[in-house]
Parts: C-alpha cells; structure tokens; sequence
C-alpha cells in the first residue's frame, strides 16, 4: 500500500491517504474516504448539539423537561426515566430492507419515528437538572460535557473539578474561575494553560506558580508580577494596588496583560509525555496524530476528546476502554469495532451506521436499540440471517448510493449525511469549530434554526452594575441583565455568532461564587462568555512550520533568548506542526528551543 492523494468531495482540495491509513481500514473493512479529514470531522459535529437547551413536554408521561430538542422535532422526545423504562420498545419500529431505495433514506424514516432521550446523562446526578452531556455531577449548573464535577456553573468540558464557573477544558481544579486549558490549579482567574499553579490571575503557559499576576511562561515561581520578581510585602502591596477586584482594574491590567503575552514567546505544541503524537492538549500519548484533548491513547488519528482508547480514526469524544473505532461519535465504555456510529456506549461491538443503541452488538442501521444483536433496521434476525443480509446491503449501498442536496454521493463507508443530524447546524458543535453565515449553511442544504425572540423585561442594565462585589446582596437575583454585547459596535453580526442571550440573571450559587473569590459580576451573558474563552483557543488544526527562533531572539526581535540553545547562534533548523497559522503573530518556537527559554 502506497501513499494516495485523492480530492475531497465536499471542498474539493487534495487530501493525503497515508500506508498506515489503508492498514487500519482494511482492518476496518471499509473503503477509503471520499471527504478529507476535516470535512469529515465538520460532519461529524454537526450531529451534536451540546449548549442548546429548550423547554419541552416528555412524549410519553407528558411532564415539563429539559431537552435538547425543540418541541417541533420530527421524532417523539421522552425524558431520561421514560426513555430507560419498559413502557416502549424499539423493536416496534422495525423496518424491512428494501432494495428499492438507498439505505440513508430508509435510516432516515426509522430516525424520524424512534424516540430519543431528552438529554445525554449518565451515572448519579444530584442537583444538575441544566447540564448536558455530562455524568456524576452534584450541584451543578449549565456545564456541558462535564464530568464528576461539584458546586460549578457555566463550564465546557470540566473534569474532576470542585467550585469552578467560567471555564474551559479545565481538570481537576477547585475554585477556578473565567480559566481555559488548565489541570491542577487552585483559587485561579483568567488562567490560560496552566498546571499546578495556585492563588494567582492573569497567567499563560506557566507551572507550578503560587501569588502570581500577570505572567507568561513561568515555571516553579511565587510573588511575580508581569514576569518580574518580588518580595512577599512587595507583592501584596502591589496587587493591592491593581484593583484587580474591580471591573476597571480588571479592564486596565488585561491591556498589560496583553502586551506581555505579545512580546513572548510560544510552544509549537502542548503535549505531556507523549510519544511520536501531534495535535494539541494531549496527554499520555503514543502513536496518536493530528489530534486534540486527548489523553491515554495509543494509536489514532484524528481524535477529539478521546480518553483511554487504542487504535482509533476519526474518532470525536468519549472511550474509556474502546479500541477499533472508526468514524464515530459520542460512544465509549468498553465499545470495540465500531464504524460510523453515534451516542452509543456500554460495551456495544461490531456495530455500523447506529444511533443511540447501547450495550448491543452486530446491528446495522439502528436506532434507539438496548442489549439486541443482529438486528437491521431494529428489526430482529438471527445469526445466520444477519451476516447473510449485511453484505447485500453494503453491496446494495454501493449500487444505489444515496445522494444528498448538494449531489454529495454517500456509498457504504461514509459517515451519516449532515441532513440527517437532529440538530440544525448552527446549533450544534460544527457552527463553533467551522462557522457558517446563514446562507452559506443553507447553500450547502443544511438546516439554519432562529433564535425564538424573547421578550426579556430587562431591568438593569450592565452599565448599572456595581464595580466589584462587595455591595451587591441579594436583591441581584431579582433583576434580568442587559447583556453588553447588545450594546457593542456591530452587534447585530457578533450577536448571531455567539448566539446572545440578550438578558440573564444572576443565581444564588453564581453570587456565593463570586463574593468567595472576590470577584465583580460579570458584563455578558453565558453564551458570550462562552464565545469569548473559544476565541481565544487555537483552532483544531495543524500547520507545518519551522522554529522562528533566530539565535541570540526570534527572527523578529520582538523576545530576547535568555539561554544558549543546541543550535547556538544560528536561525533554528526545526520544523513541526503546530495549531498556530503560518499568519498568526505570535512567536512559535520547537519544543527544544522553547524547554531551553523556560525551564
């Protein structure tokens, strides 16, 4: 097997199949891809809605839940005790293959009967009612793919943490607030890749740092200050003086911030014990390519939030215990060989094109199935009828291929086509990481949904909020907060990108939160303070490049070495990829000439 280039189907730009690629598929036993990996992995998210949340009625007891369906969705939506109950069957809404049609559009009449639970949730949840995609919370609000969390409000992708709000991809902290890839931090704010550092604000890429403000890069320090060193007394005098308890203060030092952050330097990669791996956030690694927040998995590609996995590809959140995982989404514990498959877990194997059906094995085409096997289309064969029927449909699939909208052909070996997703796109993960104007959405034949105009009676403005905490008390939880994104240049544009609320208010535990970490409430609604951490994260992708480390500083000027580097006074020969953009102004140095800077 040869290296192949191929032309993608969806953006038509050149994409590389690698020897190792077709090795795996072959393992796989499917076709070579028709779409590159990035639009494979744009369609894949557009199958997940994850911050949306409605108001709806259960379609089996009646009962008010939360759901992330709006109560217009084709198919029935029951809450999470009437989806697990007996009182339905999924094999009720068996289909028999036809011939006669392409396989996607029979998948898509079963997918518009079966009913689906109104949230994704599992293990104990105690005082969590607002979170999705999230397990074994306790007193929790609106954090989404949140997992053994307690006491922690308005978070994405929290892990293992106590007292947090505001952040993201944050693991295993307490008492972090407006934080964004951090592990192992402790009464932090406004903290930016950061481990094991406690009681400081404003930091970026630093470890293991006590009472530091305003810092980049940092590694073992105490009482710093924009990179520069001072005593205990000096320390405090000067953050006294900061004000960084007040909205002012806060505004001016993020500027100095800023220009502290410019003027550093950058590492290609964030990885920790990893082994022949490139991506980003990556963590125990070995044999993993072009992949992003992931830890313990060896040999994949093309990975999203994967943990604890072995030998998978296009593979987007979840594991724990999987191996041989191919085009699939939102599956784990303990699955194995499974390919183009979605919301799916508790040891499900040999599965294909299966939605929602858990603890299941060799089923082709399902929805909604628990503990069946060689069932199609949920309806029930056995043994000797399945594996005699499986491969006259996926000859079938090739001789009368489904075509979407836009021509797009869909044989045996393709993903689930993006008009099939539940979720219109601008509500789903693929708006946030390939964004879309409305009608470059609608163009390309997906769904664009509207945001229903509220009618909020606002009753304080964010100009009229207090500039810290300390006088604000419990008449708050009474007003609805004009967000200021309403009240921005341009906001109509910045407003349908990060889907602004308009109003919100302030809860008793968001309060409590605030007062113990003595911070002033905030300007914007959730869903702007969610946009605003996503800007500041590179994006899922890589880039090649080469070390703009020039000798004596970088190539531009800007930093000045602090140490002599193996290749001395020289420009850096290495080359690597790296989610910074060739563009992008920030100063990129290779691991070895980055550990030289700041170990």
């Amino acid at each position: 097997m040869q290296t192949e280039t191929k032309i993608c189907q969806n953006c038509k730009t050149e994409f590389v199949i690698e020897p190792d690629d077709f090795s795996f598929y072959e393992k796989m036993q499917v076709p070579p891809p028709t779409f590159c990996s990035r639009c494979r992995f744009q369609r894949r998210l557009s199958f997940c809605n994850e911050r949306h949340l409605y108001k709806n009625n259960c379609g089996l007891c009646g009962k008010s839940m939360i759901s992330m369906y709006p109560f217009d969705t084709v198919f029935p939506v029951y809450c999470l005790p009437c989806y697990r109950g007996d009182r339905w069957d999924p094999l009720s809404y068996a289909r028999e293959y036809s011939f006669n049609q392409p396989f996607f559009s029979q998948y898509k009449e079963l997918k518009s009967h079966v009913p689906r639970a109104s949230l994704v949730r599992q293990g104990d949840i105690v005082g969590s009612e607002y979170c999705n995609r999230a397990s074994y919370n306790k007193d929790c609000y609106l954090i989404i793919r949140a997992n053994y969390n307690e006491h922690s409000l308005y978070s994405y992708n929290l892990w293992d943490s106590r007292d947090c709000t505001d952040c993201f991809n944050v693991h295993k902290s307490e008492l972090a607030y407006d934080s964004i890839d951090s592990i192992d931090c402790y009464r932090v704010r406004y903290c930016q890749e950061c481990r094991l550092c406690r009681d400081s604000i404003f930091l970026f890429d630093c470890r293991n740092c006590t009472n530091c403000v305003g810092c980049v890069g940092l590694r073992n320090k105490q009482y710093f200050i924009l990179n520069e060193p001072h005593t205990k007394e000096q320390y405090e005098d000067e953050l006294k003086k900061l004000g960084l308890n007040t909205t002012v203060g806060l505004s001016a030092f993020a500027e100095r911030f800023e220009e502290v952050i410019k003027r550093s330097i950058r590492e290609a990669e964030i990885e920790t014990n990893c082994v022949n791996s490139s991506g980003n956030w990556l963590t125990d690694c070995k044999d993993v390519r072009d992949s992003y927040q992931s830890r313990q998995v060896e040999g994949g590609k093309y990975l999203l939030s994967v943990i604890d996995a072995k030998d998978c590809m296009d593979y987007s959140y979840w594991g724990r215990g999987t191996e041989l995982v191919y085009e699939t989404s939102n599956c784990g514990y303990n699955a194995s060989r499974i390919r183009f498959v979605n919301e799916s877990w508790d040891s499900c194997h040999d599965l294909t094109y299966c939605d929602n059906c858990y603890a299941s094995e060799n089923c082709f085409g399902c929805v909604g199935l628990r503990s069946k096997q060689y069932c199609i289309l949920n309806r029930q064969y056995t043994k000797e009828e399945y594996e005699t029927l499986v491969p006259k449909i996926i000859a079938h699939m090739n001789s009368m291929p489904y075509s979407d909208s836009k021509g797009r052909i869909y044989k045996f070996g393709e993903f689930f086509p993006t008009e099939l997703s539940a979720s219109p796109y601008n509500k789903t993960a693929a708006y946030e990481n390939f964004p879309l104007s409305r009608g470059e959405i609608e163009e390309e034949g997906y769904v664009w949904e509207d945001s229903k105009e509220k009618e909020y009676a606002v009753t304080k403005s964010w100009r009229e909020l207090p500039e810290d905490i300390t006088s604000v008390g419990d008449e708050i939880f009474k007003e609805v907060i004009l967000c200021k994104t309403q009240d921005e240049a341009g906001s109509k544009n910045i407003i349908e990108e990060r889907s602004c609320t308009k109003a919100y208010r302030i809860i008793p535990e968001e309060l409590s939160f605030y007062k113990k970490m003595d911070i002033p409430l905030p300007r914007y609604c959730f869903n702007c303070r969610h946009y605003a951490r996503f800007k500041k994260r590179n994006p899922l992708k890589l880039w090649k490049r080469t070390c703009q480390c020039g000798g004596a500083a970088s190539e531009n000027g800007v930093y000045k070495n602090i140490a002599s580097h193996k290749h001395r006074a020289g420009k850096c020969p290495n080359e690597f990829e790296t989610s910074y953009a060739p563009d992008r102004p920030e100063i990129v140095y290779c691991e070895e000439c980055y550990q030289s800077e700041v170990v």
